[in-house]
């Protein structure tokens, strides 16, 4: 019989590896745009390495709310 327990971790367990998915897309289509961009490996590192970072706008960083948020943590891809 299924549990409500097993569910839930079938969840949880679904969710991350949507999430991994996400993250492994979001590198590969950077190394394909870095292949041809990059002058050297450590440019093309650090372009796969900052793929899941995402711009800040002036009213993010204002936010009294946000101010003092970490922002672009590779967990929240």
């Amino acid at each position: 019989m299924i549990t409500r327990e097993d569910i839930v971790a079938l969840e949880e367990r679904c969710l991350e590896q949507i999430r991994e998915d996400n993250l492994y897309s979001l590198r590969n289509d950077a190394k394909l745009r870095a292949v041809l961009s990059s002058k050297n490996y450590e440019e093309f590192k650090n372009i796969v390495d900052s793929a899941h970072l995402t711009p800040l706008s002036a009213s993010d960083k204002n936010n009294p709310k946000t101010k003092h948020r970490i922002w672009n943590s590779s967990s929240h891809v």
